[in-house]
C-alpha cells in the first residue's frame, strides 16, 4: 500500500478481569501472558486439548488486572464459553462487547496517535499497520477511509487468516503459517501444548497448510473451490480477495511449492505464504 488509508471494521472482545486473570489466561493461551506490561498486545490461539483451534486472539493487557481479547466478529461468544468452562476457584471475570476497530494500513501507520483500549501495532508482511480497538471510535479526521472488502483484500494479499473463513475447527497452528506471532516456546504449560510442541520439535509437515494463490485477473473464483494437479484435488480456497487475483488455500503437504494448479477451469500459482516479521508482543 503506498498511502496511509483506514478501514472500519468490528471485532468481538471479551474482557478477561480479576487478581488471577493474567495467571489463569497463561494456562489456557499460547502467547506469554503473564510476560505482557500494561499496553502490550500478543497475537495467541485458544486450543482444544488435541490442539485444534478455537479462535485467533489478540491479547491486550489494559491495566494491572485486565486483559482485553479480541477477535473476528462471530467468535467472542465462542470464547468466553471455552474459557470460563475451564475456571475453577479463581479470581477471574468475563464479560464479553462488540467493539468498533479503526485498522490503519500504509506508511505512518505505526505513528498514529490513538486513545483506545487496544493500539496495537500490525506485523503483515509488506504492510505498515496499526490497529485501535475500543467502543464508539470515531473516523479519523485525517485518513482516507476504504470499505472493508479493500481491506479483506489486502488482508490476503499479505496472507494473514480470519476465522472462519482461513481457520476451521479441524485447524491446528502449523496449518495457519502463524506459529511464530502465536505460540511461545518457553513458557508453563497450556491447553494443546503437548501436540503443538511435538509438532514444532519434530519439524513435521502438517497434513495441510495454508498458502497463497494467484489467478489471472479475469478468473471468476470463489471460496471452496478445489486446487486440482493433473485431475486430483490438492487443496481448496478458503478466501478470494475482490478485484485482485489473490486467494488463500489449504494445500496438501505432498504439494511443493511454488505449483502450478489448476483452479475453477483457470490456471493459478500456489506460493507459501509471504513472510512475516516474528511480531511476539508489541507496544504502540
Amino acid at each position: 500500500m503506498e498511502t496511509l488509508k483506514a478501514a472500519r471494521l468490528r471485532r468481538d472482545v471479551v474482557l478477561v478481569d480479576g487478581a488471577d486473570a493474567r495467571e489463569y489466561l497463561q494456562s489456557q493461551l499460547t502467547q506469554d501472558i503473564v510476560a505482557l506490561d500494561i499496553g502490550e498486545s500478543a497475537w495467541s490461539f485458544l486450543l482444544e486439548p488435541k490442539a485444534q483451534i478455537v479462535a485467533l486472539i489478540r491479547a491486550t493487557r489494559t491495566t494491572d488486572t485486565a486483559i482485553v481479547l479480541d477477535t473476528d466478529p462471530g467468535w467472542g461468544e465462542r470464547i468466553r464459553e471455552r474459557i470460563d468452562g475451564f475456571l475453577f476457584r479463581m479470581d477471574v471475570t468475563f464479560a464479553t462487547a462488540t467493539w468498533d476497530a479503526i485498522a490503519y494500513r500504509g506508511p505512518g501507520a505505526e505513528r498514529v496517535v490513538a486513545m483506545a483500549p487496544v493500539v496495537a501495532p500490525v506485523h503483515w508482511a509488506q504492510v505498515e499497520g496499526l490497529d485501535v480497538v475500543g467502543p464508539d471510535l470515531a473516523d479519523p479526521v485525517d485518513v482516507p477511509m476504504v470499505e472493508p472488502s479493500s481491506y479483506e483484500s489486502l488482508r490476503i494479499w499479505a496472507g494473514w487468516p480470519a476465522m472462519g473463513a482461513d481457520i476451521d475447527d479441524a485447524a491446528t497452528p502449523a496449518m495457519t503459517g502463524l506459529v511464530p506471532e502465536t505460540v511461545s516456546f518457553t513458557k508453563g504449560c497450556y491447553t494443546g501444548q503437548e501436540f503443538v510442541a511435538r509438532v514444532h520439535y519434530r519439524d513435521a509437515a502438517p497434513p495441510r497448510r495454508l498458502v497463497q494463490v494467484a489467478f489471472h485477473p479475469c478468473a471468476k473464483v470463489a471460496p471452496g473451490e478445489e486446487l486440482v494437479v493433473d485431475g486430483v484435488s490438492v487443496g481448496h480456497l478458503t478466501s478470494v480477495a475482490d478485484c485482485q487475483p489473490f486467494a488463500l488455500a489449504y494445500l496438501d503437504r505432498k504439494v511443493d511449492v511454488p505449483a502450478e494448479v489448476t483452479c475453477g477451469g483457470c490456471p493459478a500459482t500456489v506460493e507459501a505464504l509471504p513472510v512475516r516479521e516474528d511480531a511476539g508482543s508489541t507496544s504502540p
